[in-house]
């Protein structure tokens, strides 16, 4: 979600790496549920794998 004037700095990583080490230190299990592909990409730099597909339905 970061906004279009600030993509490509790396911004994106910092914060979602540094969400992923204060996650696994305090003992938890962090997921990473993207579908974009740019999101994807930082997940799996990050180390996350692709496990499976999330698919959201509103009714209505």
């Amino acid at each position: 979600m970061t906004a279009p004037e600030h993509r490509g700095r790396g911004l994106a990583r910092a914060v979602a790496g540094a969400a992923t080490t204060e996650a696994l230190a305090v003992g938890l299990l962090p997921q990473w549920r993207a579908r974009p592909e740019a999101s994807r990409r930082v997940g799996r730099v990050l180390g996350y794998r692709e496990l499976g597909w999330q698919l959201s339905v509103r009714l209505g």
